[in-house]
């Protein structure tokens, strides 16, 4: 957080006059100014454990929370076959067939959009 506080002393110029006694107690005068009586301070919080979804009426994906990708569901995001894949094509310990050893893949809810009703979508409300 920061703050500006500025404070300027101002000495009026006077002229001469004829009156001595006046110039002596303007010359003795000095101004305060600060400019920060309006500034306001502003606090956040993160979201809390029980809050971590998204909202029940928001656009933003519920399945990727915006993302676009979600975990590999063959490999469990390893990147990795555990087990052999269609007749031994897929080997284990090779890379993932379904994510390429990326773990991870387009949300099929919202086709990578990141908010219902992206493009390609068939989702209809």
């Amino acid at each position: 957080m920061a703050s500006f506080l500025c404070f300027t002393h101002v000495n009026p110029v006077t002229f001469p006059t004829k009156s001595s006694n006046s110039l002596a107690i303007l010359a003795h005068k000095t101004v305060t100014i600060s400019l920060s009586s309006s500034f306001q301070s502003l606090k956040t919080k993160a979201a809390g454990s029980s809050n971590q979804g998204t909202k029940p009426n928001s656009i933003v994906c519920a399945d990727c929370d915006g993302n676009g990708a979600v975990l590999c569901k063959q490999c469990k995001g390893t990147g990795v076959n555990s087990v052999d894949h269609f007749n031994g094509q897929f080997k284990a310990g090779g890379i993932c067939w379904l994510c390429r050893g990326k773990r991870e893949i387009l949300c099929g809810n919202c086709n990578g959009a990141g908010f219902l009703g992206g493009f390609m979508s068939t989702f209809d409300d």
